[in-house]
C-alpha cells in the first residue's frame, strides 16, 4: 500500500536491532525486521558515525614553553594514547602510552618536541580506528631539539655513525683543528662531502687517525654539528702542522701547509709560522717523521709535528723566564698596595727602544700624559734603579707577566731603532748598529714578546704605536701587525680606547680624553721635532732612520 522511511534512531554500534512495524489501531498483521548494525570497521560508516571519530577528539596548543595535547571527550569515554617516533626505516619507537578516561590535558615540555614525534589516539572498543597524527614536522624547536640530542658516535677507530631520534638530511666531512680556539678548517678538498643516514655505519678512507681529525656534519649547507671523535681515544690536541700533497701530471707534486690565514705553500717567504719552518717541514716529510693519513692518486695529506721546533728555540728563554717569574712573584706577595695600584685603572706597560735622549724624553711625555687618566703605567724610565738591581729581562718579564695578570695591555712604541730590532730578531734585516744602554729594555723584552706573536697569544693583550712624523705603521713587521698599530697623535681616540678596553668610556668623554693627552704631548713633540736653532723639521732617529719625516 506504501512505504515508509526511518533515517535516524538510536543504536549501540556494531549490536542487533529488531524493529516492528503495526497499525494503530492494532491488528493481527505485523511486520518485522532483525538487523545487524555496522561498527566501526566498516567504511561505509566510518566518516558517518561520531563516536568512529578519533580526529576530532585532539587538539594541540601552545602555552609559552610547553605544548598542551587537550582531549575533549565525555567522562564515560575511554580512549587510548600513545605518543611514538616515526621512523622513515623500520619500525617506530614508542615513547609512552597510557589508557584514559574522559577529557583529558596532557603537558609536553618543549625539549621533548622533535619533528617525528607523533600521536597515536583510539576509542576503547573492540577494532577502533586508530588516529595518528605528527603535529610537530615543522616546528623549528623540534628541529632545534633534533640536533641538540644527535650524536656521533665512534664505533671502531676507522668507523662511527650519526645517532638522532629522527631521521634528517644531512652530509659529513672531516676538518682539522688546531690548537688555540681556531675555527676548524674543512679538509674539502681534497677530501668530499659524504651523505649521512641516521644509525648507518660510516667510514673515512684514512690511512691513520689523528686526534687533530673532527668530522662537521652540515645540513642545508649550515654546520649543526661538530665533534673530534678520536681526541678521546687518543689524547688532546697536538701542536702539529697538516701539509697538503697534490699530484699533478707527469709526477708533479706541490705542498702546503694549512694555517688559520689558508694553505701556505711550501717552500714560501711569507710570515707565517710554516712558511718560516718550512725548511724543516720538508726534511721532516722526506725523512718519514711525518704521519700520513690520507692518500689517492690525487694528493695525501700528512701531520707533522710542531713542537720540537719550538722548543728548541724558546727552552731556555722560558726557562729564564719562568725562573724569574717565580722569584719575583714571591716580592710581588709582600706588597701591600697591590689592591689599592688595581683601583686606579688598568694597567699599562710601555715598552720603546732608547734611540737617543730627545726619545726618550718624547716617551716619557706619553707615558705622563697616560697617566692622568684611569691608567697605571708602567715605564723604565721610571724604574731605572729597579731595572738595574733585577736586569732588563727579570724587570720587563716581571711587569709584562703582572699587567697581563690584572688584564692589562703592552704597549710596544715603534720606532725606527725598534724596528731594527725587531728585523734583527725575526732574521728579516741586518743587525742594528750601534750599541744600546745596559737599561734597554725593549731589546730585554723581545725574547718573552715574541712567542705571544708567533704563537697567537698576542690579540688583546698587546697594541703597537708610533708617532706621525717619525714612522709609518706599514713599516712595523708584519708580525706585529697582527694587533692593532696606532699613529700618534692622528689616532689618539682609537688608542686610548684599545688601551681602555673592555671599559672603554663613551665616544664623547673618550674624544675628551684624547684632546687632553694631545695637548699635554705637544709641547714635547715641537721640541723634539722642532728643536731650538734647527730650521728643518726632520732629524736623524737611531737606527735606520732615514730623514725621520
Amino acid at each position: 500500500m506504501g512505504s515508509v522511511v526511518y533515517d535516524c534512531f538510536e543504536a549501540a554500534l556494531g549490536s542487533e536491532v529488531r524493529i516492528w512495524s503495526y497499525t494503530q489501531p492494532r491488528y493481527e498483521k505485523e511486520l518485522n525486521l532483525t538487523q545487524q548494525l555496522p561498527d566501526c570497521r566498516g567504511l561505509e560508516v566510518r566518516n558517518s558515525i561520531p563516536s568512529c571519530w578519533a580526529l576530532p577528539w585532539l587538539n594541540v596548543s601552545a602555552d609559552g614553553d610547553n605544548v598542551h595535547l587537550v582531549l575533549n571527550v565525555s567522562e564515560e569515554q575511554h580512549f587510548g594514547l600513545s605518543l611514538y617516533w616515526n621512523q622513515v626505516q623500520g619500525p617506530p619507537k614508542p615513547r609512552w602510552h597510557k589508557n584514559l578516561t574522559g577529557p583529558q590535558i596532557i603537558t609536553l615540555n618543549h625539549t621533548d618536541l622533535v619533528p617525528c614525534l607523533c600521536i597515536q589516539v583510539w576509542p576503547l572498543e573492540p577494532d577502533s580506528v586508530r588516529t595518528n597524527i605528527c603535529p610537530f614536522r615543522e616546528d623549528p624547536r623540534a628541529h632545534q631539539n633534533l640536533w641538540r640530542a644527535a650524536r656521533l658516535r665512534l664505533l671502531t677507530l676507522q668507523s662511527w655513525l650519526l645517532d638522532a631520534p629522527c631521521s634528517l638530511p644531512a652530509e659529513a666531512a672531516l676538518c682539522w683543528q688546531a690548537p688555540g680556539g681556531d675555527p676548524c678548517q674543512p679538509l674539502v678538498p681534497p677530501l668530499s662531502w659524504e651523505n649521512v643516514t641516521v644509525d648507518k655505519v660510516l667510514e673515512f678512507p684514512l690511512l691513520k687517525v689523528h686526534p687533530n681529525l673532527c668530522v662537521q656534519v652540515n645540513s642545508w649547507e649550515k654546520l649543526q654539528l661538530q665533534e673530534c671523535l678520536w681526541a678521546d681515544s687518543l689524547g688532546p690536541l697536538k701542536d702539529d702542522v697538516l701539509l697538503l700533497e697534490t699530484r699533478g701530471p707527469q709526477d708533479n707534486r706541490s705542498l702546503c701547509a694549512l694555517e688559520p690565514s689558508g694553505c701556505t705553500s711550501l717552500p714560501s717567504k711569507a710570515s707565517t709560522r710554516a712558511a718560516r719552518l718550512g725548511e724543516y717541514l720538508l726534511q721532516d716529510l722526506q725523512s718519514g717523521q711525518c704521519l700520513q693519513l690520507w692518500d689517492d692518486d690525487l694528493g695525501a695529506l700528512w701531520a707533522c709535528p710542531m713542537d720540537k721546533y719550538i722548543h728548541k728555540r724558546w727552552a731556555l728563554l722560558w726557562l729564564a723566564c719562568l725562573l724569574f717569574a717565580a722569584a719575583l712573584s714571591l716580592i710581588l706577595l709582600l706588597k701591600k698596595d697591590h689592591a689599592k695600584a688595581a683601583a686606579r685603572g688598568r694597567a699599562a706597560l710601555l715598552l720603546y727602544s732608547a734611540d737617543d735622549s730627545g726619545f726618550e724624553r718624547l716617551v716619557g711625555a706619553l707615558a705622563s700624559a697616560l697617566c692622568q687618566l684611569p691608567l697605571r703605567v708602567a715605564v723604565d724610565l721610571w724604574s731605572r734603579r729597579e731595572m738595574s738591581a733585577q736586569g732588563p729581562v727579570a724587570w720587563f718579564h716581571a711587569q709584562r707577566r703582572q699587567t697581563l695578570q690584572e688584564g692589562g695591555v703592552v704597549v710596544l712604541l715603534f720606532s725606527p731603532g725598534a724596528v731594527a730590532l725587531c728585523s734583527e730578531w725575526l732574521q728579516e734585516g741586518v743587525s742594528a748598529p750601534g750599541a744600546h744602554g745596559p737599561h734597554d729594555a725593549f731589546r730585554a723584552s723581545l725574547s718573552c714578546v715574541l712567542p705571544d706573536f708567533l704563537q697567537g697569544r698576542a690579540p688583546g693583550r698587546y697594541v703597537g704605536a708610533c708617532f706621525d712624523r717619525l714612522l709609518h705603521p706599514d713599516s712595523v713587521p708584519a708580525l706585529f701587525r697582527t694587533v692593532p698599530v696606532f699613529s700618534l697623535p692622528s689616532q689618539l681616540p682609537d688608542f686610548l680606547g684599545a688601551l681602555q678596553q673592555p671599559r672603554a668610556p663613551r665616544p664623547g668623554r673618550l674624544q675628551e680624553r684624547a684632546e687632553q693627552v694631545s695637548r699635554a704631548l705637544q709641547p714635547a713633540l715641537d721640541s723634539y721635532f722642532h728643536p731650538p736653532g734647527t730650521p728643518a723639521p726632520g732629524r736623524g732617529l737611531g737606527p735606520g732612520a732615514g730623514d725621520g719625516t
